[in-house]
């Protein structure tokens, strides 16, 4: 388990870098080594217009994180015009304030080249993390179980010379992240991927219960810029792509087949065995704010040269302790049987764990996670490493919610008296509970 950032690392090929609008797989997979290396804090700026204040006072007074067109500097190497904007929640009238927005950049949003292959890269600021470690420990949890997830590594980010601290860079999902698991053969990246946008949380919208047979079943109108429920993302202006056939006839089967038919079948249109070894991580380690959850933060990715649907999990910063699972007696979380957290129906939950040989290759997995990556001393092992990459930066952060001193107690195995879980605590605790619980199984 000590050896995991060679693991993460060498998940992808490694070869020469480049840019550019037309690239090769390779160079692909070499950018994203290169990115997202949890070896190293990596160096960013960006070189706005007008001013960051000015950007951020634009936001609040519209309500309207716009991009804008400014310079970008990895390292030692600089593209001079990229799309660049807050990730902050489009609002009616005024935007939040905060001491530290979230930050979206898009290599193409001003028809410049790739950064080595790369679209796009989300800056998250850990605002609710005391840790600064959930969102790239659950990272690496999922990529050593062999789920499609994104990768994550720590920056340093300025903005016209302004220190604006240290930031989570989280992989985004996309045809580029599609075509680096997938491939180029088939056309295995150039299938429709939809993103769950919730609605309320009365309506979310992403539940994947049947809602009908036409397209406006599945979208509703909100302040988003692409609406809410189930957006597709890829295809969008192609009308034989574009029609939510693929994933309504997906739904239909989801929810309206038969159990025998639903056993037969299932796995032909749904990569079964990758969503298990997901909901494994996400029972061990606390995902209470993704599907098993708030039924948010995932794709569904139709893949052409499988004709599968693939659950991609996203946006694990609240995980490990500091969300609680609502219908769980534990504090740290459901038992792996019951896994939801809530009453509302998940049928992609319910169907799959009630076909008894998924529920005990699920349990199996859950058994692995307990036995590596959830064992006190591996994850130790990880807290450690990445706590000596960020330490002696933490007191440099100007716009950080947190002290050292409460970052530290934050890692720690210390009973917390916030009522969120200090990390270890929560390590060694739900390891705990999960022993009891699976023993026999």
């Amino acid at each position: 388990m000590k050896k995991l950032f060679c693991l993460v690392g060498c998940l992808f090929m490694v070869g020469a870098c480049g840019g550019g609008k037309s690239d090769s797989l390779q160079e692909l997979l070499d950018g994203l080594d290169l990115v997202y290396d949890p070896t190293r804090v990596a160096e960013v700026e960006f070189t706005t217009p007008q001013g960051f204040g000015v950007m951020v006072g634009q936001y609040i007074s519209t309500g309207n994180p716009a991009y804008v067109d400014a310079g970008f500097r990895f390292d030692d190497e600089s593209l001079p015009s990229t799309g660049f904007r807050l990730r902050a929640p489009v609002q009616a009238g005024s935007g939040d304030t905060e001491l530290k927005y979230s930050l979206r950049i898009n290599f193409n949003y001003y028809d410049g080249p790739r950064f080595h292959g790369i679209d796009r890269i989300h800056f998250a600021n850990n605002k609710n993390d005391p840790s600064l470690m959930r969102e790239i420990l659950f990272s690496f949890a999922l990529l050593a179980m062999d789920v499609a997830a994104p990768r994550t590594a720590y920056a340093w980010v300025k903005a016209d010379g302004d220190d604006l601290g240290i930031y989570t860079m989280v992989e985004m999902v996309d045809k580029r992240f599609a075509r680096a698991r997938y491939g180029d053969e088939n056309n295995a990246a150039g299938g429709n991927l939809y993103k769950c946008e919730p609605i309320t949380a009365l309506d979310n919208g992403c539940s994947l219960t049947w809602a009908g047979g036409s397209k406006g079943d599945y979208l509703k109108v909100c302040l988003e810029e692409d609406g809410c429920g189930l957006q597709l993302k890829t295809n969008e202006d192609d009308p034989v792509m574009n029609n939510y056939a693929d994933l309504i006839d997906f739904l239909d089967f989801l929810n309206n087949a038969s159990e025998s038919e639903f056993a037969a079948g299932i796995e032909a249109r749904f990569d079964v065995d990758s969503f298990l070894r997901y909901l494994a991580v996400a029972v061990a380690l606390g995902d209470h704010t993704g599907y098993l959850g708030s039924i948010d933060n995932y794709y569904l990715y139709h893949r052409p040269d499988t004709d599968q649907f693939v659950f991609i999990p996203w946006d694990h910063n609240k995980s490990m302790g500091l969300t609680p699972c609502a219908l769980a007696t534990d504090p740290t979380g459901a038992d792996p049987e019951t896994p939801e957290c809530t009453d509302a129906s998940r049928p992609l939950v319910d169907r799959i764990l009630a076909v008894d040989a998924y529920m005990t290759t699920y349990l199996g997995y859950v058994q692995e996670v307990v036995d590596t990556m959830l064992e006190p001393g591996a994850m130790q092992a990880w807290v450690d490493q990445l706590e000596a990459l960020i330490v002696d930066r933490i007191p440099e952060d100007p716009n950080l919610r947190y002290t050292l001193a409460q970052h530290q107690a934050g890692i720690s195995n210390a009973e917390s008296i916030t009522g969120d879980l200090n990390l270890m605590e929560f390590i060694e605790k739900r390891h705990a509970r999960l022993l009891f619980l699976l023993e026999g199984k």
